[in-house]
């Protein structure tokens, strides 16, 4: 199944991995896609810290309707079991997090050795395509290098390739220097994603659409309450509470803007998808 991978090169901040956060909250609230989020990045807590608050403990009761998992497993046991031959699609979700059951898992590390996770990084593609043979749909979060062998690989594989970035200028133009010249996404189908979003910019999404000659260019906006809820493990609660339609106008703005980046998405990959027919 499809393999949607949000990149960045890691040397800006373009909000990616929170907005992965939202698009991917927001496509389980709304459907019943199985839907897998992978961190790929160097014990960055960033994704996990959207959905459960920080806990000392070995073991982390993540949430009411999910179940207790041991997060020193998590990429680490399954890259244990693709070396001892017994890894199989089936068996991910004994190393995930749950945030929705059957809907919505995360697959993450924390605390790992700098050493340990070079030995994992060269797996991060088997396991991500392992994956696609049980989830409907498997988010990567991905930052560095285009001509990093592992972010290579990765985007080789992916179904589409969402390429983060800000309303900054400079990184508008890198974005079109990379379309015309990264051998690794030259030919792949891309969308353009602007996170934390300032709609109040010269830099719209319209007008950045218009520079680089693309028709859509999508963007989640900049929310405080959302951001918020980012730092406190509370994304689920922000969406499930301000989905509905007596939410204030920003948020509701939020939210919608949020839903319509998930139904482009799914949109892109039907195209992908008829094309490959």
């Amino acid at each position: 199944m499809p393999i949607i991978t949000f990149w960045s090169d890691g040397k800006h901040e373009t909000g990616k991995t929170v907005s992965m956060a939202a698009i991917g909250t927001a496509l389980s609230i709304e459907n019943n896609y199985k839907t897998l989020l992978f961190n790929a990045n160097y014990n960055d807590t960033t994704l996990e810290d959207c959905f459960w608050e920080e806990q000392k403990d070995a073991k982390v009761n993540i949430a009411k309707n999910s179940k207790m998992v041991d997060i020193s497993e998590g990429i680490t046991g399954i890259s244990k079991a693709i070396a001892s031959n017994k890894a199989s699609p089936e068996i991910i979700p004994n190393y995930t997090k749950t945030i929705f059951k059957n809907r919505l898992e995360v697959l993450t590390d924390k605390n790992v050795l700098a050493e340990d996770y070079d030995r994992q990084k060269p797996l991060f593609k088997e396991i991500i395509k392992m994956a696609s043979r049980y989830y409907d749909l498997v988010f990567v979060d991905l930052n560095g290098e285009l001509d990093d062998p592992v972010v290579k690989s990765i985007l080789e594989c992916s179904s589409i390739v969402i390429v983060t970035t800000s309303q900054k200028l400079q990184q508008i133009k890198e974005y079109t220097k990379i379309k015309k010249e990264g051998n690794q996404i030259q030919n792949k189908n891309i969308i353009l994603l602007l996170g934390r979003y300032d709609k109040n910019s010269k830099y719209t999404s319209k007008n950045i659409g218009r520079y680089i000659g693309e028709n859509t260019v999508f963007a989640v906006p900049y929310n405080t309450l959302f951001f918020e809820a980012c730092n406190e493990g509370k994304v689920v609660d922000y969406f499930i509470r301000y989905r509905k339609s007596n939410a204030t106008e920003r948020n509701s703005l939020f939210v919608k803007s949020v839903q319509e980046v998930a139904e482009g998405i799914i949109y892109k990959l039907k195209e992908v998808q008829m094309k490959a027919y």
